[in-house]
Parts: C-alpha cells; structure tokens; sequence
C-alpha cells in the first residue's frame, strides 16, 4: 500500500474522533473515566530513569487521595495534593499536519496524544494506539533528582 497513513490511518482516527465526541455527547463523564481507565484504579508514583540527563523523576498521581497517608506510627511528612480528574472536552482533533495522531486536551491541565501506528511496513491487524500525557495537571507533583 502505497500511503497508508491516508488509507488506513486517517479514517480511524477520524472514526475514533467522532466516537470519542458522540459518546461524549450521551455521558459527560467521559473525560474522567477516560482518565481513571488509562491511569488504573489506585493511586501511585511513577519513578523514571532519564540516563541522557543523570536524573531520576518522581510524579504522584494522587486521584483517590490515597498517597502519603498516615501510619499508625507515624505521620506523613509531606502533603500529596490530591489531583483533579477531567471533567470536560476542550478539543479533540488531528494533531497538526498529522494523519495518524489526535490530540486531545481536557479541563483540569489534563491533555494526551493518541497515535495509531504498526511497526511493520506493511498494514496488518496488529495496529495499536500510542497513548502519550502532553499535560498533566499541576498538583501532580514532579520531583527530579539528580544523580551526581
């Protein structure tokens, strides 16, 4: 297949579009259990390694409010911001001068990518979205620390 990002790819991002906003449309709950799907059902840190930059990165998606909570000994040092789910659409549309990507920006600082691809050169059933946070909202706290 000679273009397959305007045979294949375009039309289901379209069609994921529309989908997106008419179930929208029918249940405004949609942003928030979007993001409570893509996030799981707890509360959690995410530590990354950024070798490049000799840095490790912590982020606390505190949604529940079950981060850094009170022992039975001991009380919690610090205070975990409980963060704010999504409430409504701003935008959902192609990522610009793409075919194969939808932006999607919600209320609250929250905003992903969606892009469909297939690692082989060839169009098979093995095509997958990849899902990426553009923003995340402030009170998700980030913590970077250095390795030197």
């Amino acid at each position: 297949m000679e273009n397959k990002e305007e045979a294949v790819y375009e039309p289901i991002i379209k069609a994921f579009i529309d989908e997106l906003n008419r179930a929208y449309e029918c249940d405004n709950t949609i942003p928030s259990r979007l993001i409570s799907y893509l996030l799981g059902i707890r509360d959690f840190y995410k530590v990354v390694a950024i070798d490049n930059k000799q840095l490790t990165e912590f982020q606390s998606f505190n949604l529940r409010g079950e981060l850094n909570k009170d022992g039975k000994k001991n009380k919690a040092t610090l205070l975990i911001p409980k963060a704010d789910l999504p409430t409504e659409i701003i935008s959902l549309r192609f990522k610009p001068n793409s075919k194969n990507t939808a932006e999607l920006y919600l209320n609250n600082g929250w905003s992903l990518s969606f892009r469909i691809h297939n690692a082989s050169t060839i169009v098979e059933p093995s095509l997958k979205f990849d899902i990426q946070f553009l923003g995340v909202p402030a009170n998700i706290i980030t913590v970077n620390c250095s390795w030197r």
